[in-house]
């Protein structure tokens, strides 16, 4: 009986999983705003509780606020969106361009050498190469252009989202908790754990657009320096990508790479492009990010490529910028939760649950081990006495 209400709590537990993940797909143009407006209203929530202090004008200064901000905001990234379109438009040609140029040049050295024709590809498939990724190249932008009304609205709808829980963020917290609460007791604790979460993923979140605007400044500064069209588009354009791990700082380097590429037509001037942009991250992973962010948040390379995957399938490019903070903020949670430790150790590298901390490695197996040997009772000491 035991064993069969134990399969049956297992069951509903799956079961469980499985609605929340269908419900998360199902529900996402809902779902998605609502998480982008509460990273937001997190990383903004200081400077608008700084507005309300010093403004008389109580929530509507603050709106005021936020709204020069979002104006401000909304300019930078038309000028970024509008150059990232002309050199998203320029890539087709130079692509068809530079495969005319290899083309060429394998033409040249068959006709110099005719003993590399067995090792150099025809030069009629490299042309036919460069035309099939032309065509590609405009059939992709042209349904990517299709979707920049769909992201114009959802990024409205977030705004207003991200105003309203900044003006009520305070009653609707309280509100919250005495939702779900049971006894005065109990929600004192969940606020105290909720304030306990809320500063660890702000902090997160802050230090990490701060990081990744720096990254940006750096490009754009770099690429400006080497002479590469849309400098500044490039670089918040890597800024953005740098939330997205592998897939979108690859991203965030392989378009200036070939815009360099098709730019000058030199492959030492699209090398040059790529080792600058190497370095830059190589500098933000392992001296910046550590210094300003530590260790409290690391997260497992498995643990970020599962997150990556499994948030990618469920909402596409919005999940990919979503998964490291949705992520961080679960690994949080479960730090802060003594129920849940086991879990934030097996999302990250070097965090270890406290009640586990004795017993985990392989070293303290091995010293357990010997003065299990040693003892005169056949037990090391304090394990099985009693003693705590």
């Amino acid at each position: 009986m035991d064993r069969a209400a134990k399969y049956a709590a297992s069951s509903q537990v799956v079961l469980a999983v499985l609605g929340v993940v269908a419900a998360l797909y199902l529900l996402k143009p809902i779902v998605a705003p609502v998480a982008f407006a509460l990273m937001l209203a997190s990383i903004f929530s200081p400077l608008a509780a700084f507005f309300r202090r010093r403004l008389p004008y109580g929530p509507f200064g603050v709106l005021a606020v936020f709204l020069m901000i979002v104006l401000g905001a909304l300019y930078l990234a038309s000028l970024t969106a509008e150059s990232l379109i002309q050199a998203a438009n320029t890539l087709p040609t130079d692509i068809e361009r530079l495969a005319g140029q290899v083309s060429r040049r394998i033409t040249d050295l068959i006709r110099d050498q005719p003993s590399l024709r067995v090792i150099l590809p025809e030069p009629g498939t490299i042309d036919r190469l460069g035309d099939t990724n032309r065509a590609l190249l405009i059939e992709k932008l042209s349904v990517g252009l299709t979707d920049v009304t769909a992201w114009v609205v959802q990024g409205f709808i977030v705004l207003v989202l991200v105003i309203f829980l900044l003006i009520e963020s305070e009653m609707l917290t309280t509100k919250v908790l005495r939702f779900f609460a049971r006894t005065p007791e109990s929600g004192r604790n969940a606020r105290s754990i909720l304030d306990q979460v809320t500063r660890k993923v702000r902090a997160y979140l802050i230090a990490r657009t701060i990081i990744n605007l720096g990254v940006g400044l750096v490009v754009a500064l770099g690429l400006w320096f080497l002479g590469v069209n849309f400098a500044l588009s490039l670089g918040l354009f890597a800024a953005v990508t740098n939330y997205i791990p592998y897939i979108g700082q690859l991203a965030g380097g392989a378009l200036p790479t070939l815009i360099a590429l098709g730019q000058t037509g030199s492959l030492g001037d699209a090398l040059i492009v790529a080792a600058m942009y190497l370095a830059v991250l190589g500098v933000e992973g392992y001296v910046v990010t550590p210094m300003v962010m530590g260790k409290s948040l690391d997260l497992n390379g498995t643990t970020v490529l599962i997150a990556c995957l499994f948030w990618g399938y469920l909402w596409g490019l919005s999940g990919l910028i979503l998964a490291m903070p949705i992520t961080a903020t679960l690994k949080i949670v479960c730090q802060t939760v003594p129920e849940l430790n086991r879990w934030a150790e097996l999302m990250s590298v070097d965090w270890r649950s406290p009640q586990y901390i004795s017993v985990t490695t392989e070293d303290d197996l091995d010293a357990l081990a010997k003065a299990a040997a040693t003892s005169p009772a056949g037990k090391p000491d304090g394990v099985g006495s009693g003693r705590s």
